[in-house]
């Protein structure tokens, strides 16, 4: 991790809960002993807000899955920064792979929904996204390049933002991206944000992966130079929740040693 971020995990709940599953999902992580190092996040089906909200500690925060670009208006099925702000919540997630594959939103479309919710004054955790074609045509950095650029068009306050991106081709696929490629990735991004907003930026914006983060992989994970964090899916629905949050202890242990190295040893693998 580049600077002292605080450590951050999203668990996207996706359209796989009820109120008896967040019951049970919400005894689980207040039982269990959380790392005060991560700053933890649950993504949640938008009828489910309030209620997330009601039973989650304040320590954990609440994000919708999605919103639209407009604060109220004929839009029938949508759901809009106001009302995720009157559920209790903060946070949004916009860009997710799943709304960028299955339901064709546009770079230009989620840019116009991110520029909504910052006004509206949500905090944002901004999706990009390859693919295995992406991958195989060696088009990662201008595909990145492409989704970063209509996201950072969007964006008047980056310290209200974390960017996740997402190997689709690594996501329930049974084929686990190398740390490499996890850190070449993210190396992309941050060095885009460099060159294209600033230094400043580039070193305070969390970057965190998405991609079948599980408790088998997230310690190796998360000591990567540019990996800030965790977008979980399906892990986030079962005990693995619990080592991934905590997998930002190894992040800080890491960081010490950098620090205390005077910043010669590369976090990196």
């Amino acid at each position: 991790m580049v600077g002292s971020k605080r450590f951050f995990v999203i668990g996207n709940w996706k359209m796989n809960v009820d109120k008896a599953r967040i019951d049970g999902i919400v005894k689980m992580m207040t039982a269990a002993s959380l790392s005060k190092h991560t700053e933890v996040v649950v993504g949640c089906p938008s009828c489910y807000l309030e209620y997330a909200r009601q039973q989650l500690p304040p320590t954990i925060g609440v994000a919708a899955q999605n919103c639209f670009k407009e604060a109220k208006g004929n839009f029938s099925g949508e759901i809009s920064p106001a009302m995720i702000q009157d559920c209790g919540c903060e946070w949004v997630i916009l860009g997710h792979p799943e709304r960028r594959t299955l339901f064709q939103e546009c770079d230009e479309l989620i840019g116009q929904k991110v520029a909504h919710a910052q006004k509206a004054g949500l905090k944002i955790v901004a999706c990009v996204c390859e693919t295995k074609a992406d991958r195989d045509e060696g088009l990662t950095q201008q595909v990145l390049a492409a989704q970063m650029e209509s996201l950072a068009a969007s964006i008047s306050d980056w310290s209200r933002v974390v960017v996740a991106f997402e190997a689709l081709w690594a996501s329930n696929t049974g084929v686990l991206a190398t740390p490499a490629q996890v850190q070449e990735a993210m190396a992309m991004i941050r060095e885009w944000l460099r060159q294209n907003v600033s230094n400043d930026v580039a070193d305070s914006t969390r970057l965190i992966y998405a991609g079948s983060v599980s408790s088998g992989n997230c310690e190796e994970l998360a000591r990567l130079r540019d990996v800030d964090g965790f977008l979980v899916g399906s892990a986030a629905l079962k005990p693995d929740i619990v080592d991934i949050i905590n997998a930002g202890g190894s992040h800080v242990s890491r960081l010490i040693s950098y620090f205390s190295d005077g910043g010669r040893e590369a976090i990196s693998v």
